[in-house]
């Protein structure tokens, strides 16, 4: 029975090849080790001690080549203190990878640094190793809380501006109240029962914030309006209701030029308008209108027909519920009105 044959012996030129082979991937991988731009580190993956370390990781981190080597990586003055600790390397160990986006580390000279983290082991050869690349997001990190800075000071500067705003408003209901307290208080009541309404409608909180702002002052413009006809107790002539009716105008130019974060002018404007073009002083309809202005339309006719005027009772509020159903889908905005009387129905809403 013939014998086996003998294993091929690779020739000295076979081996020749895979030595240069060899050689010239070890030289490419230490050419990429020595002139990367990011930190890298080689780990025993059982000792945790360092068994290489790049020239760029030394530069930044002061520290020489010989003070790296053997020492276990929290034993390091640069890594020592933080989050990068033996427990941190025993889960590097069980799950193979591990990373922190923001690590401090500190420089021997003391300069600060905030790095991402990322460490892999792998298998080499059969060799467990652990490498961990290290980049330097220090001017990334200090340039976000520049930002963060920079955003929460803006975000203070609009929060004081909308302050201002609003004082400029309460200033100008008082101012209004201390000519006509009729009127005053018939647009702080209207201003509440429009929040109720937008509250019920699933408006923003900011919606409903300038909501209330302009329906404090909707009726602004009736500053222009002689006191004498504001208080008649009988029926306005056409002459006198067409004074009224400028009201809405005269309001909007007032404020027109204020730059408020919210429509407070045209709101203001639009407050005497009617879905089907039938108000005024615009003749607008439908979706010409803002919901805000559909808002304090419906709210302004409840309050103005359930409390006293100087030519005339109260009608109450049962007959101004039912003027706002009439004029459901036909004047008034069909979501606006529904929602208006499920606030008084339904939640038991009172005018104050």
């Amino acid at each position: 029975m013939p014998s086996a044959l003998p294993p091929v012996q690779p020739s000295n030129a076979t081996e020749t090849a895979i030595n240069k082979a060899l050689r010239i991937s070890e030289m490419r991988y230490r050419r990429l080790f020595e002139t990367a731009q990011d930190g890298i580190m080689l780990i025993n993956a059982d000792t945790g001690q360092i068994e290489d370390i790049n020239p760029f990781l030394i530069n930044m981190l002061g520290y020489t080549h010989k003070e790296f080597l053997g020492k276990k990586i929290w034993e390091v003055g640069a890594f020592k203190d933080t989050s990068l600790n033996k427990d941190a390397f025993k889960e590097l160990q069980d799950n193979r990878f591990i990373r922190y986006d923001d690590l401090p580390l500190v420089a021997k000279d003391g300069k600060h640094f905030s790095v991402e983290f990322v460490s892999n082991a792998y298998d080499c050869a059969g060799i467990q190793v652990i490498q961990c690349n290290i980049r330097d997001n220090t001017e990334r990190h200090l340039a976000e809380i520049a930002l963060k800075e920079s955003t929460l000071k803006l975000e203070q500067h609009n929060l004081n501006l909308r302050k201002s705003l609003e004082q400029t408003i309460q200033i100008i209901a008082a101012t209004i109240a201390e000519r006509d307290s009729y009127t005053a208080g018939h647009q702080l009541r209207v201003a509440d029962l429009s929040t109720k309404i937008a509250l019920e409608l699933g408006l923003s909180e900011d919606k409903i914030q300038g909501l209330h702002l302009a329906a404090s002052v909707h009726d602004l413009g009736k500053i222009s309006i002689p006191a004498e006809i504001l208080a008649k107790p009988r029926q306005l002539s056409a002459l006198e209701f067409g004074l009224i009716k400028e009201h809405p105008t005269v309001g909007f130019n007032i404020l027109k030029e204020v730059e408020f974060p919210w429509p407070i002018a045209r709101i203001i404007h639009e407050h005497h308008e009617r879905i089907d073009g039938s108000g005024y002083p615009l003749g607008l309809k439908g979706d010409e209108l803002l919901i805000e202005s559909k808002i304090v339309a419906v709210a302004d006719i409840v309050e103005s027909m359930a409390s006293h005027r100087p030519y005339r009772p109260a009608l109450g509020i049962d007959a101004a519920l039912h003027e706002i159903t009439i004029q459901r889908g036909i004047t008034l905005d069909k979501k606006v009105v529904d929602a208006c009387l499920k606030v008084f129905n339904v939640q038991g809403y009172q005018l104050g």
